[in-house]
């Protein structure tokens, strides 16, 4: 068996829009257990994007609640 067999057909394209996929799903809060993909490299890649794209829906959703003024309710003084 080849390195490279007729199973494979993927590319660098392929793989980083499979990343790309995969990390603008996670930045929108989709659950990763849903792959789009069966073959292992480019499912592999769209859960790397998922985890960093998690990674910083949850960083951005910390730095929103670390910002004055957003505990609702509560008015700054003038």
């Amino acid at each position: 068996m080849s390195h490279r067999d007729n199973t494979q057909h993927w590319s660098l394209e392929s793989l980083t829009k499979a990343y790309q996929q995969g990390y603008m799903a996670g930045l929108a809060g989709h659950p990763s257990d849903i792959l789009p993909f069966a073959d292992s490299m480019p499912a592999a890649a769209w859960e790397a994007g998922w985890v960093d794209g998690e990674g910083q829906r949850r960083l951005s959703a910390e730095k929103l609640n670390r910002s004055p003024g957003a505990t609702p309710g509560v008015k700054k003084r003038a």
